[in-house]
């Protein structure tokens, strides 16, 4: 990149995804949820003893709630909460920085995909403004490092294998180190991964076979030795207990379902029910409608998921500006067709199966990975309707003042409205509770915290600071402290209670009620 008015717009693009990620990234959203509190509370834990909650010493899993995160993120917060403490801004920082790298990364990514660095430049900023990776990038979510490593790798391998320049050999080292990695960062890399990378073989296969064989078994040799230990070490309990929390639910629905049908057939004397409603077609419908349930207007323009957490409300994941963009640059793609292009189709195609066996969908999180092509596939046809019009000045200015009007809506629902909206699915309320017990825990025996307060024991110990060496020495999730989880036992003298307000029992004479910011009762503490 020469030093002009592209290395210009480059640093200002840079510049831009900083700010908007770090600008009261410990503010906004208004309070951490609870996979932020258990990575930031385990990352201390660790910090301090070596240890997690549980007393695993350095763990290749994040036990957590027994959902059994990937440790990348936990680990990776270690240097932010040695400097700044149990603090939001300590969990958040890590997201907000890859997020910014992922935007750098696109860049390149861009570049190599369509040799063309206006239409790169054009994707790093789509990236850099992006509701659904603003979104991601200023929470502690796993997934936003995993699309960093996920991009990263490809990235990588891409110039490795189709660049003969002097530093390929190193690219390809660094695609392998980021390629294991993922596997420690979101659950969902561990399938998206392997089958894009046999996709990219299949598509560059005479340049990978061009190769030398050393290169290659270095490379092999980097994946599988960070990978292995994952298979060798991870308890089958994180498999197991993931696999409950996220898809056994819906096959037992697919199953009934499928008894119901063949139930019902042979009472009317049918014989083609075992056939035509066999679990296995049940599962394939079923796994087929939420795939393609990704894909959907209302979830990619409109509504988005069914979770506030994922994005503001009244917003799909991708700007509504963008739809005509993505259908001309796919349609773009096909006609223009080259092997990066087909990569790029694949990647999308691929993006949403991760998700499509899950409970919940569609899923933002689960389907992280389709922002990426999303993204290049919108620059890509931009640009070429741009170059259609020969750059026509007017054009350019009208398109820029309808995607500055676009984010400037974005933006003032994220900060002036959001924080009302979803505060209920951010756990709002939790931490001044906290604050709260521990002012008045002295003039009482108990403090008993009602289970409709949600993985509560883990809120206590990241707002308490409560000391990791003491807590594993005792570990109990139902009581440390004069702290009792999930508890029925409030008949003791001197016990104050917590609760959310609309289950705050009768008998206890009200302390305080912490309330949402739109005025409605949130949580309530009361003593006997």
């Amino acid at each position: 990149m020469k030093f002009s008015i592209s290395k210009l717009i480059f640093f200002t693009i840079i510049l831009i995804s900083i700010f908007l990620r770090f600008y009261k990234l410990g503010e906004i959203p208004l309070s951490l949820d609870w996979d932020e509190v258990s990575n930031g509370y385990n990352a201390y834990s660790i910090l301090k003893t070596t240890r997690d909650e549980y007393s695993n010493f350095l763990p290749l899993t994040n036990r957590s709630f027994d959902d059994y995160k990937p440790p990348l993120y936990m680990y990776l917060t270690l240097p932010s909460v040695g400097l700044f403490g149990l603090t939001p801004l300590a969990v958040r920082l890590p997201s907000a920085i890859f997020g910014v790298l992922t935007v750098v990364t696109v860049f390149y990514l861009s570049k190599i995909i369509f040799n063309n660095e206006k239409i790169a430049l054009i994707s790093m900023f789509f990236m850099a403004i992006s509701p659904w990776h603003l979104q991601f990038s200023r929470v502690g979510f796993e997934a936003n490092i995993g699309l960093f490593m996920s991009t990263a790798s490809f990235t990588l391998l891409l110039y490795g294998v189709l660049k003969g320049d002097k530093n390929k050999n190193l690219l390809l080292i660094l695609s392998a180190l980021f390629l294991g990695l993922s596997f420690y960062a979101y659950h969902s890399l561990r399938i998206f991964i392997p089958l894009t990378f046999i996709i990219f073989i299949l598509i560059f296969k005479k340049e990978v076979f061009r190769i030398p064989k050393k290169v290659i078994l270095i490379f092999c040799l980097i994946v599988v030795t960070i990978v292995l230990p994952f298979f060798i070490l991870t308890p089958k309990e994180a498999f197991i207990g993931r696999y409950q929390s996220t898809s056994q639910d819906l096959r037992v629905q697919d199953l009934d379902k499928s008894v119901k049908y063949i139930s019902e057939d042979e009472n009317k004397g049918l014989n083609l029910g075992k056939i035509i409603h066999n679990r296995r077609i049940v599962i394939s419908q079923t796994f087929l409608q939420n795939y393609f349930s990704h894909f959907s207007f209302n979830y990619l323009f409109t509504n988005g998921d069914d979770n506030l957490r994922h994005h503001t409300n009244n917003m799909g994941m991708l700007y509504f500006f963008q739809l005509p963009f993505i259908i001309s640059g796919i349609y773009f793609l096909i006609k223009n067709k080259t092997r990066e292009y087909l990569f790029i189709i694949f990647w999308l195609i691929l993006s949403p199966i991760p998700a499509a066996p899950t409970n919940a969908v569609p899923h933002a999180i689960r389907s992280y990975t389709m922002l990426i092509p999303f993204t290049l596939i919108s620059s890509y046809s931009l640009f070429e309707l741009f170059k259609l019009f020969k750059f026509n000045k007017l054009l350019i200015s009208s398109i820029l003042l309808i995607i500055i009007l676009a984010l400037s809506s974005y933006l003032h629902t994220y900060y002036i409205h959001y924080s009302k909206e979803s505060a209920s699915w951010w756990q709002y309320g939790y931490w001044e509770t906290v604050e709260s017990t521990e002012q008045i825990k002295g003039q009482y025996n108990k403090v008993i915290i009602d289970r409709s307060i949600e993985q509560a024991y883990a809120f206590w110990l990241f707002y308490s600071k409560f000391d990791p060496k003491t807590y594993q020495t005792q570990f109990s999730k139902n009581h440390f402290d004069k702290y009792y989880f999930d508890q029925q036992d409030i008949n003791s003298d001197r016990t104050l209670l917590v609760s959310t307000s609309k289950n705050f029992p009768p008998g206890y004479k009200e302390v305080k009620t912490i309330y949402y910011p739109d005025g409605e009762a949130a949580i309530k503490i009361g003593e006997k």
